[in-house]
């Protein structure tokens, strides 16, 4: 009883510091002019990642479970694209991504070219064609220089399109806040979200070894949600402060951030080579991310989709939970 007591008590901080970490990232957006694109895909889905990074080196350094953490990343990229369509249940009348920014279709065709690069990490591995420097792979490497070339690229055409939208004459919002304190304030709420974020997983693990479904399936999913949890809230926080661009932005920044924390496991993991000891099924799993991913770049640029009569989500979202769970059932019975 004090196990899931604990849980929920978690839970509840959890949601409490998203909700005002969204609303921080939302100040930096403006302290910086970068908007919030970039600090959606960058700052906030860094922040909200935080707790898989610590949780996942402890898999790979502490526990010698390198797939586990690769499942994690895969698995959690599933699950950030399954967000969207949460989001836009919540979002409103108007379609979600209907009110989100067409750029966002940049930051997610940079994450689909990093699940691109780790699919084919995995495959050279599977066929003993992996290149190694030391103990790190190639695809590692190829991951973080693409992260940071994907960040600046972010964020050089972010400041374009607001200087093209004089966006610049907006009226401010958080005029009365310090730039100093808004940076403490964001660096604070990060560093609690990724504490409590560990150990949320922690006691989704202990429950799901007491509850006898730690070897399962559905031990796996209560472990993932439990994960995404600062990604779920901070996503709907951002749309009660009518920022969707800030909610849409952290979701394919999520991913982008999942696959550098994978080539950090590799740097952290000096027994041998990462990427031959990831299962080959996540290749599979990094194909249906790319096709959510391809749905959600869909939706952006075509802008055109509406609600089902009587539904409160669109064909974009019915179409991602339908991959989701297509997804879910081939890993289950692979």
């Amino acid at each position: 009883m004090l196990l899931f007591f604990q849980f929920i008590l978690c839970a509840t901080l959890i949601f409490l510091t998203a909700t005002q970490l969204s609303q921080s990232a939302d100040i930096l957006a403006e302290k910086t002019g970068l908007g919030r694109t970039w600090v959606g895909a960058i700052l906030l889905a860094g922040a909200t990642s935080l707790p898989e990074l610590a949780t996942g080196i402890s898999a790979v350094v502490i526990f010698n479970a390198p797939d586990l953490a690769a499942g994690g990343i895969f698995g959690s990229c599933l699950f950030n694209l399954l967000i969207l369509a949460f989001l836009d249940i919540f979002a409103g009348p108007t379609p979600l991504l209907q009110r989100a920014q067409v750029g966002h279709a940049l930051a997610a065709g940079l994450g689909s070219i990093l699940l691109g690069i780790g699919a084919i990490g995995i495959i050279l591995a599977e066929n003993k064609k992996n290149l190694t420097f030391g103990w790190v792979g190639a695809p590692s490497i190829l991951l973080l220089l693409v992260y940071f070339t994907s960040a600046r690229i972010i964020a050089q055409f972010e400041i374009k399109r607001r200087i093209e939208a004089l966006e610049e004459a907006e009226i401010l919002q958080y005029e009365h806040i310090k730039p100093k304190l808004a940076y403490l304030r964001f660096a604070l709420l990060s560093l609690a979200i990724t504490i409590l974020g560990v150990w949320l997983a922690s006691l989704g693990q202990e429950i799901a070894t007491v509850t006898g479904l730690g070897e399962s399936f559905i031990g796996s999913l209560l472990l993932a949600a439990t994960t995404s949890l600062p990604e779920i809230i901070a996503g709907f926080a951002a749309i009660q402060l009518n920022a969707v661009d800030l909610a849409v932005s952290n979701v394919f920044g999520s991913n982008i951030f999942n696959m550098a924390i994978l080539a950090i496991y590799d740097l952290t993991y000096i027994r041998g080579d990462l990427w031959s000891n990831i299962s080959s099924v996540h290749i599979f799993t990094a194909i249906i991310a790319m096709m959510m991913t391809s749905v959600g770049i869909i939706g952006l640029i075509y802008s055109a989709a509406h609600r089902p009569s009587k539904l409160y989500i669109t064909w974009d979202g019915i179409v991602l939970i339908l991959l989701y769970i297509t997804g879910m059932y081939i890993i289950y019975i692979s």
